[in-house]
């Protein structure tokens, strides 16, 4: 895991200098080892040593240092965070002189020994035990086509200075972050936007209408725009291509990954088994590391899940040490799942860390944290992430594994109801309507009339929940991207490509790396994925159960207070705590000082009215007063 950078030239007008301020800015993502490469038309790469470069790595290769004032056609930046073959042999950037390649890579290729095991057998050799070289000779075997191999979480850029060809290519699902940015005489691509910040002639360019959806719905990373208009995110499962001898500005985009559900037709207990055993080995591969490897555990189903098939894994192989696990907790029972982690951590044995997050926490590390989200976030739930992966760190922990993506592909969240009662409404499928509405009533003590009406809405064209938010100028509904899809199926698969997942992956990616963690997704196998698409509605909301199948495969590896909980949490905070009470100064004048900073968007009186009513529990509870602290706040570190 680790940051990268490239700069493309048009000219000379960015030098190494700037090169090396953009890999300087993320040294949180890599403070194991830095590297930069430069090259010019006509010449081989140089690979440079920084004043990050470790010592090991100047004894192994003497790389010179890279001075201030070079200019190039090409540049990368590297920040390594070691995780594989930890020796000086995995340092990057990375040359691959028999097929003119060069790299710089971001992730986690899980399967790398089996595809190291093929290409031996086609006649390579390699000098590492690293996932890196892999690609390297994977794309001299079969060029981009190589993609479709891999299984895991990755950005990079890889040069072909024999063909005078760049590719930056990203993940399937968009696990691992890339943007790009055209500047004025370049263009870079970066893991992270504040690298792009440091440009040469950068400025901010608002969008205002990624603000106002923000504001409105908590709607972020829905598409490839960012909050800043000349800043845009690589789309997920795409690469794109430049040809050197050209502009920089000229690139193609080629999408390379199609997600193609595989339609299951067999029962519903086969289809349980192999769901476990497509997790199992998802989390299997994930373990695969050269530091050790710990887990987050909410309590909740999908996290649970996880802990408990590493212990499993472990037991098999005849690793006694167990896991170390590290979990959120807070004195407010109705935020707290301790009692539902301890049932996990008696039945693994699992040594367990806890943190404790307060308002003073985020009071004093806010600016921090939103720093390094780079773009503002939902609530301060995400602060919750911060505090498990800061957690993480001080307990040694370098790699994490979590349960992030379960929710989107097995209809975890609440409003899958409507969506799953509006398929088979549409569908004409009345008997299983009437079957699903009996199991809901059975299950959960009344029925599913709400749904069912909200479902006819959709049905027939209507929208759901049209409260205006008369506090935004123009005044805009405050549901702008949540509305759900007509079919469960529609509805999973917009939570996995515009909402929620994609600002849930970037939540993720910032709150870890920035205490220099890397975290691992088993449930985003893109195996899993394509297995539980295809899956049949009933199979996945079944008897008014949400994530019922899982439930199913999990039975017997879950202790039963886990596998039967029916309640919903996440990662929270007691936000609604804080703002009613040691941090409700601290909201009204983090929204007051929004709308002086978005005035051309926000109705000062009406919205610091807005806000007040809810701190006063006038208005329901709503997560409007950290959009616009977040907002004000991130405006500040980017200006």
């Amino acid at each position: 895991m680790c940051g990268i950078l490239s700069i493309v030239n048009n000219g000379t007008g960015t030098r190494s200098e700037h090169l090396i301020a953009a890999s300087t800015i993320i040294r949180h993502r890599g403070p194991d080892d830095e590297g930069m490469l430069t090259w010019v038309p006509g010449e081989e790469p140089v690979i440079w040593a920084g004043a990050d470069t470790a010592a090991s790595t100047h004894e192994h290769w003497r790389y010179p240092t890279l001075q201030p004032g070079k200019t190039f056609k090409v540049g990368f930046g590297h920040r390594r965070l070691s995780i594989l073959d930890l020796s000086p042999a995995g340092h990057q950037p990375m040359r691959f002189d028999p097929a003119g390649l060069a790299i710089t890579f971001n992730g986690e290729i899980y399967n790398y020994l089996e595809i190291k095991e093929e290409l031996t057998k086609l006649g390579h050799t390699f000098a590492t035990r690293s996932d890196t070289e892999v690609i390297l000779h994977a794309w001299q075997q079969w060029g981009p086509d190589c993609l479709h191999r891999f299984n895991g979480m990755f950005a990079f850029v890889l040069l072909d200075y024999k063909k005078n060809e760049l590719f930056a290519v990203r993940d399937r699902f968009g696990v691992k972050p890339l943007y790009y940015y055209k500047g004025n005489d370049c263009l870079y691509l970066a893991s992270e936007i504040k690298q792009i910040r440091t440009a040469p002639g950068y400025s901010l360019s608002l969008n205002d209408e990624a603000v106002r959806q923000y504001l409105a719905s908590g709607a972020v990373d829905y598409n490839d725009s960012t909050f800043d208009t000349a800043v845009k995110y690589l789309p997920q499962g795409h690469y794109l291509k430049i040809d050197l001898s050209g502009s920089a500005h000229a690139f193609t985009l080629h999408k390379w990954y199609t997600l193609q559900p595989k339609k299951w037709t067999g029962g519903y207990d086969e289809a349980a088994d192999r769901l476990r055993e497509i997790l199992t080995d998802a989390v299997n591969v994930r373990l695969r590391s050269d530091v050790p490897v710990g887990s987050c555990l909410s309590g909740g189903l999908d996290s649970s899940s996880i802990v408990c098939l590493v212990a499993q894994l472990l037991k098999d192989r005849g690793e006694t040490a167990g896991q170390e696990t590290v979990t959120a907790c807070y004195e407010q029972a109705k935020y707290d799942e301790w009692k539902f982690a301890q049932e996990v951590i008696k039945q693994t044995n699992a040594t367990s860390h806890r943190t404790f997050p307060k308002f003073n926490d985020l009071f004093e590390q806010v600016d921090q944290f939103i720093w390094h989200q780079d773009e503002p976030n939902g609530s301060t739930s995400q602060f919750s992430q911060w505090a498990v992966f800061k957690a993480s760190h001080d307990a040694g922990l370098k790699v994490m594994v979590d349960g992030q993506g379960a929710d989107e592909q097995l209809a975890g969240y609440g409003g899958n109801d409507i969506s799953f009662y509006s398929g088979l409404l549409r569908s004409l499928k009345i008997g299983a309507l009437i079957d699903e509405a009996t199991s809901y009533k059975k299950e959960h003590g009344r029925w599913p009339v709400g749904f069912l009406l909200n479902a006819a809405k959709l049905n027939t064209g209507g929208r759901i929940g049209k409260e205006m938010a008369d506090w935004l100028r123009p005044a805009q509904p405050t549901t702008l991207h949540d509305q759900p899809a007509t079919s469960l199926q529609a509805n999973l698969l917009r939570q996995l490509y515009m909402e929620p997942l994609p600002a849930l992956l970037r939540y993720e990616d910032r709150n870890s790396m920035a205490w220099s963690v890397e975290s691992r997704t088993p449930f985003m196998d893109y195996r899993l994925v394509e297995f539980t698409t295809g899956l049949p509605e009933r199979f996945v909301y079944k008897n008014g159960t949400r994530k019922a199948i899982l439930r199913s495969a999990m039975k017997n590896v879950l202790p039963p207070a886990i596998s039967g909980r029916k309640d919903k949490m996440g990662f929270v905070t007691p936000e609604e705590v804080w703002l009613k009470g040691d941090g409700r100064e601290w909201f009204m004048r983090g929204a007051a000082d929004a709308c002086d900073k978005f005035g051309h968007l926000l109705d000062r009186e009406k919205t610091l009215a807005h806000i007040k009513a809810i701190a006063d529990g006038k208005s329901p509870f709503s997560f409007v007063p950290w959009r616009l602290v977040c907002l004000g706040k991130w405006h500040n570190s980017v200006k």
